[in-house]
């Protein structure tokens, strides 16, 4: 393999649906060992208008001619996005995931929307998009991909998790060095949940945990939403707003309510379902005599101190730390995670780990747009 270097850039819009995060970075191979150097994060918020837009689509709201509208709305945006990124550093490769409106891994489809072709022709830079249809025609779910790259950033051959906390929570299990031994994984709702919740009064997020430190977690409510049958289901696994969205925030709140509990209360354990899912995946998924380093946190989540404790008190005695720590923002990890796929999809190499989405083999995902 060459060592040329790839200047890739990343653009991510999650399930949270609240704005994009990209970056641009460098992705280099030195005796085929792979270096990421992280130069740049822009964050940028959807507007008001845009983020009901985007709700009304991943919700199955909206129709077809808004869902279309919508395509070139945010093809244009992250066109923009990128123009920004690209005209600094310049680029080879831009990695584009889009929005997810649909990820149905048991029917063999994912759906993200955001024209890549505009974004291909405004930057003149070749543009990889449908980053995990590849790997569900492998037979995989197509989720999660960021394992792959946290491989390329994290593994240094002591065991390690990197938990990522968007809408949607994901583990990967750095066991050893070894790409072949990662293990990763949708644990359940990250943020998805309480961001739900939060919307009922108005807010578009609970801000630094504050409702959820002044409510209590109700039990009852508790159990029953953690009685879902894909808490039970062993990995590889995915999961979205099919199975943690409205509704399941909605039922979560109204068995809250129904025991005497306060909106308070609600996020209160929400942010407790998600502390307690992702330690049980964690512990459920260790292989025998594996002691773990320490727990990463990328990811929205990161930011938030109420759910970042209950993530420490369920996993202790573990040392939980954001990725921060080892020069990655936790809210950049996502978007540079794409780059690095964008720079393996490029180079026509493997950027996907069948043990992770449980594919027959391993592809380069991504079809690439020329500009």
């Amino acid at each position: 393999m060459s060592d040329a270097a790839v200047r890739a850039v990343g653009i991510m819009s999650g399930t949270s649906a609240d704005g994009i995060d990209a970056v641009s970075a460098t992705v280099s191979w030195t005796s085929g060992a792979p270096r990421v150097e992280l130069h740049e994060h822009r964050a940028v918020p959807f507007t008001a208008d845009l983020r009901e837009q985007v709700l009304r689509a991943v919700t199955g709201v909206a129709n077809v001619p808004e869902l279309a509208m919508l395509h070139g709305t945010l093809g244009d945006l992250y066109a923009e996005v990128a123009m920004g990124l690209v005209q600094g550093r310049g680029a080879d490769v831009i990695g584009l995931h889009g929005q997810t409106v649909a990820h149905l891994p048991a029917s063999r489809v994912t759906l993200q929307i955001g024209d890549a072709a505009r974004v291909a022709v405004r930057t003149a830079v070749p543009v990889v998009s449908d980053l995990r249809s590849a790997d569900i025609a492998a037979g995989g779910e197509g989720a999660p991909l960021t394992p792959f790259a946290d491989h390329v950033l994290f593994a240094d051959g002591a065991p390690r998790v990197v938990l990522n906390l968007g809408g949607i929570a994901n583990v990967t299990l750095l066991t050893d060095a070894k790409a072949d031994h990662v293990r990763g994984f949708d644990t359940g709702p990250g943020n998805m949940v309480l961001d739900t919740i939060a919307r009922t009064v108005g807010d578009r997020y609970d801000r630094d945990g504050a409702g959820a430190r002044r409510g209590r977690a109700v039990p009852e409510a508790l159990e029953a939403s953690l009685a879902h049958p894909f808490f039970a289901r062993r990995a590889p696994k995915s999961a979205g707003r099919e199975e943690f969205g409205r509704r399941f925030a909605l039922d979560l709140e109204r068995a809250v309510r129904e025991r005497g509990g306060s909106y308070e209360d609600a996020l209160a354990t929400a942010t407790e379902l998600t502390a307690r899912t992702v330690a049980h995946a964690i512990r459920e998924e260790t292989p025998r005599r594996v002691g773990w380093r320490d727990v990463l946190v990328g990811g929205g989540g990161a930011a938030n101190p109420a759910l970042m404790d209950a993530l420490r008190g369920a996993l202790a005695p573990i040392p939980v730390r954001p990725t921060d720590e080892l020069g990655v923002p936790a809210e950049a990890r996502e978007a540079l995670a794409f780059a690095i796929l964008a720079a393996y999809r490029l180079r026509g190499l493997p950027n996907t780990l069948p043990r992770c989405t449980g594919a027959s083999r391993a592809v380069s995902a991504g079809a690439i747009h020329a500009p």
